[in-house]
C-alpha cells in the first residue's frame, strides 16, 4: 500500500506542477499577456526529458524533468572511478564469488538523475543540437536542499548544481579560472557530470549547463496555492477549477496532444468570472505583407474555425455590445491611409475601435498616429462634440501576443473579405440597436393617433431599410456624413454605437416630418408635393471641404453645411436652436426676406429639433400638425410676398 500510495502521489505531483505552469499560462493568456503557446507531454524527442514539454511564443521549447525527491538521489561516490574501486557484489551474487573485478553495468547503479543529466550530455554532442529550434531544460525539484550524490560527508546538493548552472549563464565566463576555482561543490558538480553523466571537458558542460535551469517549486500545497492565486483572477472557484484542470491534463497530454492556452481556457470557460478581462487581437504580419493573424478570447464560446462573416459579427458583438468591461481590442499594426473606393482592415479596425463600449480599451502599435489618422479621416469629430476624440480610451502598446489557436488572413481577398464582413457585422448591428432604440420610443407615445401614424410608416421604413442593406447604409452616410464636408463616408467611422443617440434622434425627426406633412407617401428621400429632403444627424462638423479650422458646432455654420443647392426640406436633427435663429450669415431673419427670389439657396422647409420632439413624449398628432401647419403656411405667405414684391419693383 505504501508503495502504491507513493507513486500516487508522484503522479499528483506531476500534474500539479503542470497544472501550476498551466494555470500560469491560462492567467497570463487570459489577461492579454504574453504567454506559452502549448504545453505537452513525449514530444521534445529527446530521452528522459520528454515527460514535460512547453512551447514558447518566442519559439523555443522547455524541456521538464520533475523530481519528487525527498531522499537522496544516490549515496555512491562522487568520482565513479571511486565507486567502481568500492565497488563490491553482494553476497551469494555469482559476481561476488568472481575473482575477476567486476565492473557493475551503469542501468544498475545510475540515479534516475544521473541518466536524465547522461540523456542531456548526449543529446547535446547531436548535430540536431545545434539546430533551430532552440531548446532549454528544467528540472523540477521540492527544494535544492535535496542530495544529487555522494556520502555524508562529502555530497553535491541540488543548491550546487543550481549556483552552478547560474555560474555557466554568466556572459563572459572565464572557463580556465572556473575549471581552477579552489570552491569545493564547484569542482565536485563536474567531477560528478563527467564521471557519471557523459560530459567530456569544461566547454561541453558550460555550454549545457546554460540551457539547464534548477527550480524548487515547493510541496504539493505550494503548487496548489499558486495555482489557485493565477486561477482565482479569471475563475469563480479556483479550488474547482484547479481540480477540473488537473483532470484535463490527465486526459490530454499525451504524446500525439498538446493543450493550448486557447484550448484549456474554453474547457473552463463556464467557472470564469462575469468581470473577467476578455481581449482580440488583429496582428499583421509585415514580413508577409498583407497577412493578418485574429486571436483571442471573445470567442471562447465558438470556434475559431468560423468563417468570415460569422467570425467579424462575434468580434463586432463582443465589443459593441452593452454588459461585461475589462474588454480590449489589440491592433498591432501600423496606421495606414485609407485608400479611396477600397474597404481596408485597417479602416473597419479603426471603426471598431472608435465606438468602444465604456470599460474597453484599445491597444495599438504607435497610438500616436492612430489617433492622429482617426482625427483627419473625421475632420476631429464623430458629430457629438468639439472633442470626441480627446478621451479616447487608447493606449500605446509595441507588446504583440503570439497564439496558437488563430484565424489566418493571408491574402489582399481575404483582407478585403474580413473588412466587408467587419462592416457588414457593425452596420447590422448599429441597425439593431437602432430599431430597438426607436420601438421603444415609440411604445412612450401616449397619443393613439401620433401612434396610428408613426408605428405603421416606421414599420414600412425598418422592413425595407432591412431589406436593402445598400439603401440603409445610404441613408446613414447622408445623416453623418454632409455632402459639403467632403469626408469619405465608404468606411463609415461615424456610424457606431458611440453616435447612436444622434442617429436615433434623426430618424425620429424624419418621421415625425412625414407624418406632420407628408401624410402617407413621405419618407426619408422625399416628401410629395414638397420635394426632396435631406437629414443631418451631426451637432458638431469638421467645416466645409478645405476648411481645416477645427470642429464646430453645425449651427454656427448653416450656409456652408446647406450648399449651393440644398434640397427642399432640410431637417437639422442635431440642432437645439429654432429654424429662425438659424437664418444668419447669408440668410435673413425673418421668413419675407429668406423667400425673396433672391434666395433660391435656402431650402423650401428647414426643420431643427426645437419643439419637434416633445410631441413624442406629450403631444398629440393634431398637435404635431397644427405646429408644421403654421410654419408652411408663414413660409407660403412670406414667398408669395417676396415673389410680388420682386414683380413691382420690376
Amino acid at each position: 500500500m505504501i508503495r502504491r500510495f507513493r507513486l500516487e502521489q508522484k503522479g499528483r505531483y506531476e500534474k500539479l506542477v503542470i497544472a501550476q505552469r498551466l494555470s500560469d499560462m491560462v492567467d497570463n493568456y487570459l489577461d492579454g499577456r504574453p504567454a506559452p503557446l502549448l504545453i505537452g507531454a513525449e514530444q521534445g524527442g529527446i530521452g528522459e526529458w520528454d515527460d514535460v514539454v512547453i512551447y514558447h511564443a518566442d519559439e523555443h521549447y522547455e524541456h521538464f524533468q520533475i523530481k519528487r525527491q525527498t531522499t537522496p538521489f544516490s549515496d555512491k561516490h562522487i568520482d565513479k572511478a571511486d565507486y567502481i574501486k568500492s565497488y563490491k557484489p553482494k553476497a551469494g551474487n555469482k559476481a561476488a564469488a568472481s575473482a575477476t573485478p567486476v565492473v557493475p553495468s551503469d542501468s544498475a547503479i545510475d540515479s534516475e538523475l544521473d541518466k536524465a543529466m547522461k540523456s542531456l550530455s548526449a543529446w547535446s554532442l547531436t548535430p540536431q543540437s545545434k539546430q533551430p529550434p532552440v531548446r532549454a531544460f528544467s528540472l523540477i525539484l521540492l527544494g535544492l536542499e535535496v542530495v544529487i550524490k555522494g556520502k555524508p560527508s562529502d555530497s553535491i546538493t541540488a543548491n550546487h548544481l543550481h549556483e552552478f548552472c547560474r555560474l555557466c549563464k554568466q556572459d563572459g565566463l572565464d572557463l580556465a579560472a572556473l575549471s581552477s576555482r579552489p570552491d569545493t561543490p564547484t569542482q565536485n558538480v563536474y567531477k560528478w557530470l563527467t564521471t557519471w553523466c557523459g560530459f567530456t571537458d569544461w566547454d561541453h558542460v558550460r555550454q549545457t549547463m546554460r540551457t539547464l535551469t534548477i527550480h524548487a517549486v515547493g510541496s504539493e500545497e505550494n503548487l496548489e496555492e499558486r495555482a489557485c492565486e493565477s486561477l482565482g483572477r479569471h475563475f469563480n472557484d479556483s479550488r474547482a477549477t484547479l481540480e477540473k484542470l488537473v483532470g484535463y491534463i490527465s486526459t490530454s497530454t499525451t504524446d500525439v496532444n498538446a493543450i493550448s492556452c486557447h484550448a484549456m481556457a474554453n474547457h473552463l470557460k463556464d467557472a470564469r468570472r462575469s468581470d473577467a478581462v476578455t481581449w482580440t487581437q488583429y496582428l499583421m504580419r509585415p514580413q508577409a505583407g498583407s497577412s493578418w493573424m485574429v486571436a483571442g478570447t471573445h470567442s471562447l464560446n465558438g470556434t475559431t474555425s468560423l468563417p468570415a462573416a460569422h467570425a467579424a459579427t462575434e468580434v463586432v458583438g463582443h465589443h459593441w455590445t452593452a454588459g461585461g468591461n475589462n474588454r480590449r481590442l489589440r491592433l498591432h499594426a501600423t496606421y495606414c491611409p485609407p485608400t479611396p473606393n477600397t474597404v481596408a482592415l485597417h479602416s473597419a479596425i479603426l471603426r471598431l475601435a472608435l465606438h468602444l463600449k465604456s470599460g474597453s480599451h484599445c491597444l495599438l502599435l504607435g497610438e500616436p498616429l492612430w489617433r492622429q489618422g482617426a482625427g483627419n479621416e473625421l475632420g476631429r469629430t464623430l458629430g457629438i462634440s468639439e472633442s470626441d476624440l480627446d478621451e479616447l480610451p487608447w493606449i500605446d502598446n509595441s507588446e504583440a501576443l503570439s497564439c496558437a489557436s488563430g484565424r489566418e488572413i493571408s491574402s489582399i481577398l481575404e483582407a478585403r473579405d474580413e473588412s466587408s464582413a467587419l462592416h457588414r457585422a457593425m452596420n447590422n448591428l448599429v441597425w439593431e440597436q437602432l430599431q430597438a432604440r426607436i420601438t421603444a420610443r415609440l411604445n412612450s407615445v401616449s397619443d393613439m393617433p401620433l401612434l396610428a401614424a408613426l408605428e405603421p410608416k416606421w414599420r414600412s421604413w425598418a422592413a425595407e431599410l432591412t431589406a436593402d442593406a445598400a439603401a440603409r447604409e445610404s441613408l446613414l452616410e447622408q445623416l453623418m456624413y454632409p455632402k459639403t464636408e467632403g469626408l469619405d463616408g465608404k468606411h463609415a467611422l461615424r456610424v457606431g454605437p458611440r453616435t447612436a443617440d444622434l442617429l436615433e434622434t434623426a430618424i425620429l425627426m424624419l418621421l415625425l416630418v412625414c407624418v406632420a406633412i407628408g401624410n402617407d407617401d413621405g419618407n426619408w428621400r422625399e416628401i410629395p408635393d414638397v420635394g426632396d429632403v435631406l437629414s443631418i444627424a451631426l451637432q458638431n462638423w469638421s467645416g466645409a471641404s478645405g476648411d481645416h479650422s477645427g470642429a464646430r458646432p453645425v449651427a454656427d455654420d448653416l450656409m456652408a453645411i446647406l450648399g449651393p443647392s440644398p434640397a427642399s426640406v432640410v431637417i437639422l436633427a442635431g440642432v437645439e436652436g429654432s429654424p429662425t435663429s438659424l437664418l444668419e450669415s447669408g440668410m435673413a431673419d425673418d421668413f419675407e426676406t429668406s423667400n425673396s427670389m433672391a434666395a433660391e439657396r435656402q431650402p423650401r422647409l428647414l426643420v431643427t429639433r426645437f419643439g419637434v420632439l416633445k410631441h413624442l413624449r406629450n403631444g398629440t398628432l393634431a398637435q404635431l400638425k397644427q405646429q408644421f401647419q403654421r410654419h408652411w403656411d408663414a413660409w407660403r405667405d412670406a414667398r408669395e410676398a417676396a415673389i410680388e414684391a420682386y414683380r413691382e419693383g420690376h
